[in-house]
């Protein structure tokens, strides 16, 4: 990889678009100013927690560090999620008033049931290679034939989910 796509090179262009000597970044993700010259000199990759950091501060991922995303296919594509995250906002300011209204047993399944869905998106997708074949279309379906069904829909759909995720061929 050449000097200019490093992983040194995009930390010293980030670092500098938000005006920060390698001291104060070295404070604001809590590592050595020395840690910092070297990962800018391309001498050394940061350790794990140091990624993390990394990303967190300057809301990059991993792979936009190292090289592995041009800049501009990284920017079109943050720009698309950004505006998946306003229409996901803007959902949730849609549901909260729906919420209210409800009875508390609606409102504690919906509560639980986005609960859930949160938990397993940030487990199952975005803490681990996700399976690259699902999509929100996909899932989006999945969900709406799960409300379609009555009670004893909902327990067969319940056990043949637990079946298909023992078989060894529909697992990741």
């Amino acid at each position: 990889m050449d000097k200019q796509n490093s992983m040194g090179q995009r930390i010293q262009e980030l670092r500098k678009h938000k005006g920060l000597t390698q001291t104060e970044l070295a404070k604001e993700i809590h590592v050595s100013m020395a840690a910092i010259r070297n990962y800018e000199n391309n001498l050394r990759e940061p350790n794990s927690k140091a990624m993390a950091a990394l990303e967190r501060y300057f809301g990059v991922s991993g792979e936009y560090l190292r090289g592995e995303v041009d800049r501009e296919t990284f920017m079109q594509n943050s720009d698309a999620i950004q505006g998946q995250m306003d229409e996901l906002v803007h959902l949730f300011q849609v549901f909260r008033p729906d919420l209210n209204c409800a009875s508390q047993e609606r409102q504690y399944l919906a509560i639980s049931i986005l609960n859930e869905v949160m938990r397993t998106i940030s487990r199952d997708l975005l803490r681990r290679d996700g399976s690259a074949n699902l999509d929100g279309a996909k899932v989006g379906r999945i969900f709406q034939a799960a409300f379609a069904l009555n009670s004893d829909g909902l327990t067969e759909l319940d056990k043949r989910a637990g079946e298909l995720t023992q078989l060894n061929q529909y697992k990741k």
